[in-house]
């Protein structure tokens, strides 16, 4: 087995790896069960990768020990999500021409089309990160349990490039499961197994977070989609009431609050969450008068209105007719 990358220094000279650790260096955490691979050149430092192969995805520890700023040019043959978490130290990586920088405790994700980015170390440090690519199989089982995996088997199936532009910073347990990986010494017996059941929980925990925090074009998350949703399905099903819910009550319904709730339908109606409703109420008052022949009188009663003229001035101020021109007019 070879490391399924390829380095090149900033001249374009290959960096050739050697199988197994170095054994000089006693600061690196031992990942069971992984191949490892490392090379120390005297001009730059020491790079040490340790990968595992588990049911659906790969995972590597990358650890690196720079003795002089050094940038490093890195291709590789990775088409799916990739999900890269830094561990230690502040990296700059080089993607479309735009530098992005990885701070301590950050997710990032990757869908490359053809990994091909440059690392650079602006400082002399200890330098780490884990690195986990889920394969297009494994993240396909995971579509129903997490609203941003569809997003991402779209954006792999059309082909879609997506970089390091936008970041999260890691909750306690996606930190802790982390540590888990890269700290915790276990004996040879039981180790291989405990860093494989780790490193499933830091894949379900990281699309978990990104569907909690991952922003869209309009800067909405999953989970505000879904929060509008909920809301807008439990309004549609209300319609025949005067008046809907109160802000308050619909924002503790949906899981959030009222500021947010309202820039929620704001970014995806143009709208208040009022003039939601009364929108969708009219709309299904229109149908109700040109699309039936219930009698009037009953669709006001149907609507909640006390009084027909009410119903009839608010039908006249929505659509310019009264409640029987209307019905007239689209009858004829």
């Amino acid at each position: 087995m070879t490391l399924p990358l390829s380095i090149t220094t900033q001249s374009g000279e290959p960096i050739l790896f050697s199988e197994g650790l170095p054994h000089t260096f006693p600061g690196y955490n031992i990942l069971e069960g992984a191949s490892s691979w490392h090379v120390e050149i005297e001009k730059f430092g020491l790079l040490l990768y340790q990968q595992i192969n588990l049911y659906g995805c790969t995972a590597w520890i990358n650890q690196f020990f720079i003795s002089k700023p050094v940038e490093f040019h890195v291709s590789g043959k990775i088409d799916d999500l990739l999900l890269h978490y830094t561990i230690k130290g502040k990296m700059q990586y080089v993607i479309d021409n735009e530098e992005k920088d990885t701070d301590e405790s950050q997710l990032n994700f990757m869908i490359p089309q053809s990994l091909y980015n440059i690392m650079r170390f602006k400082e002399p440090g200890i330098y780490m990160a884990i690195s986990v690519q889920v394969h297009h199989p494994l993240l396909q089982e995971y579509k129903d349990s997490f609203p941003i995996v569809q997003i991402l088997l779209d954006k792999i199936t059309t082909g879609k490039t997506v970089s390091l532009r936008q970041r999260v910073v890691a909750n306690e347990r996606l930190r802790n499961i982390v540590s888990d990986i890269t700290d915790r010494q276990l004996p040879k017996t039981v180790g291989k197994k405990y860093s494989e059941q780790k490193i499933n929980e830091f894949i379900i925990e990281s699309l978990d977070m990104l569907s909690r925090y991952l922003k869209d074009e309009h800067g909405l998350t999953v989970l505000d989609h879904k929060r509008g949703n909920k809301t807008e399905i439990y309004l549609l099903n209300h319609l025949r009431h005067p008046t809907p819910p109160t802000l308050k009550q619909l924002a503790k319904y949906a899981g959030t609050n009222e500021k947010k709730l309202e820039e929620i339908f704001r970014c995806r109606h143009g709208t208040t969450v009022y003039d939601y409703f009364q929108n969708a109420r009219m709309d299904l008052v229109y149908r109700k008068l040109t699309e039936t022949d219930i009698p009037l009188q009953d669709i006001s009663v149907l609507f909640g209105y006390t009084d027909y003229s009410s119903f009839s001035y608010a039908v006249k101020r929505r659509f310019s007719f009264g409640p029987k021109e209307l019905r007239n007019k689209n009858f004829i």
